[in-house]
Order: structure tokens, then sequence, then C-alpha cells
């Protein structure tokens, strides 16, 4: 560098980008105190006197090459261990706003499960007569019994669903969801689909993979409202899975095991679509293992 003497060369190396984790070693003709500071101050690392031997500044390079490699791999680890336990103390920041949020999220559904009680609890029957204590009797001993499946028959408008909501908002499924479905509304070709689930590409329009009823009520109740009107096919379907307690949706292979209470309901008398033979005999055994007789208004 023209123009420069090695004092400014030195500085100059020191501030360029290409050049300044390089180190510096200057040389000097005068041994004295101020000329060694203004080397260091320049940037140098260390200063060979003139006259020298060759052997020992390549041992000075060698050297202090060597301790920069050393400082640099310990500025990169010390890097590396400041990163991680950033990440650590990011990692414990977000486990706990995921612990609060999960507490937040079931107090919410306690909070909203304790409101489904006190909507449709025994307090929302009205009714002294006999008949009236009877249907109370019997869903307060199905609250206790979980799993039990239940038929509840009697003619439209007479609470049905009431009664079946007040089984599942009294129990120990309380927390779980209960999935009203209405079987005469289910058209044919979608009723598969529909209580079982499909994958994507499964049938023509199948454009995303979908739960079905059961999957959506697992841990819950799937209150199957005028079940008489089920198509006999899905009737087989549906005996398998109240057997096995698996589903598997259309378009795959692998089944899914569901905890689910069934509630049904029928407005028909379902011995007689049973003579008929448009009702399984076995579906219906399975499904009413406790029936709760519903009188006229």
């Amino acid at each position: 560098m023209p123009g420069m003497d090695g004092y400014e060369v030195c500085s100059r190396l020191k501030e360029d980008e290409a050049t300044k984790q390089i180190p510096v070693l200057f040389l000097t003709a005068k041994d004295d105190k101020e000329s060694l500071i203004r080397g260091f101050r320049a940037g140098g690392v260390d200063y060979i006197t003139k006259p020298f031997e060759k052997e020992e500044v390549l041992i000075r390079a060698e050297t202090h090459l060597k301790l920069h490699r050393l400082t640099q791999d310990l500025l990169d680890k010390n890097r590396e261990l400041q990163q991680e336990i950033a990440r650590r103390q990011q990692a414990e920041a977000d486990r706990d706003l995921t612990k609060d949020a999960l507490m937040t999220a079931d107090e919410r559904l306690s909070m909203l499960s304790q409101q489904e009680v006190e909507r449709w609890g025994l307090d929302g029957f009205v009714g002294k007569s006999g008949t009236i204590a009877r249907i109370l009797d019997a869903v307060r001993r199905l609250q206790d019994a979980g799993k039990t499946s239940v038929l509840i028959a009697g003619e439209s408008g007479t609470g049905k669903e009431l009664i079946a909501r007040a089984i599942h908002f009294g129990g120990a499924r309380t927390k779980g969801p209960f999935i009203p479905v209405n079987c005469s509304a289910i058209p044919t070709e979608l009723a598969e689909s529909s209580f079982f689930g499909h994958l994507r590409g499964a049938f023509t329009g199948a454009n995303q993979s979908r739960k079905g009823y059961f999957e959506l009520a697992d841990g819950g109740t799937l209150f199957l409202d005028e079940i008489g009107d089920m198509p006999l096919a899905l009737q087989a379907k549906l005996l398998r899975t109240l057997e096995d307690g698996c589903v598997t949706p259309v378009g795959g292979s692998q089944s899914r095991r569901v905890d689910v209470r069934i509630i049904a309901a029928t407005n028909v008398d379902l011995h007689q679509r049973i003579a008929e033979g448009t009702f399984r005999r076995d579906l219906y055994f399975r499904i009413t293992r406790f029936i709760v007789e519903v009188p006229p208004l």
C-alpha cells in the first residue's frame, strides 16, 4: 500500500472485512516501548525485531494461526451453546404456554360441561306422575352405567332426545361429545361415509379426509335418532363396530378404535320391523341393553 507506513497498513488490514480475522505480526527495527505500543494499537498480535531469522518468523506465524483457529473454535462453540440455551428457554416457554392453554381449555370445557348439565339435566323434566318418576329413576341409573347401550322408545315429540342428553350430561361421559344423528335424514349413498368417515380420494367429491360420526363421538355418546329408518346395509356395518369397537373409513384399510356409547331412539315398533325383514334382530339385541319407554303426551 504505497504512501503508508507499516502501522497504517496493519491498521487498514484489521479494518477490512476480508482480512480483519487474520492475525497480523509486525516487524520493527526499534525495540522500544513507544513503537511496540503503536504496533499493537494498530491491530498487531505479535512483533518480530530486525534482524530476524526465517525460522523464527515461520514458527511465530504458525503458533498464532493455531491460536487463532482455537479461538475461533471456542467462539463458534460458545455461539452454539448460547443458541442451544436460547432454544431450550424458548421450548420451556412454549411448554409453559401450552400447559397454560391446556389448563384454560380444560377449565373452559369443564364450564361448558357444567352449563350443558344445567341445561339438559334432570331439572329439565316437568312432571310428578309415577311414569315420570320411573323415567327419572332410569336416567339416574343409566348415568352411572357409562357403557350401557340404551334404546328410548316413544312417539315423536315426547322428549326422547332430552332423555338421551340427560343420560349423557349427568354421567361419566359429560366432558365427551354428544353427537345426535337423525338416521332417517342421511342419504343412502352417504350413509357409510357419514358414520365411519372417509379418506381423501375414496370416491368422487372426496377432496379431503373426514371423520365419521363414530370418531367425532369418541369418548362420548352417539345418539341415533329414528334408528328404525336406518338402511339395512348400514345396520350390518353398525353392528360390527358395536361388537369390536373399531371403525374403518371408506377408502382405508386401517381400523381405528373408538370408545362410544350408543343411545338410540325410535318412534316405530322395531319388533314389527324385524318381522318385516327391515331391521336386524342381532342389532336390536345389541342396542337394547336397557329400554326406556316414553308414554304419549
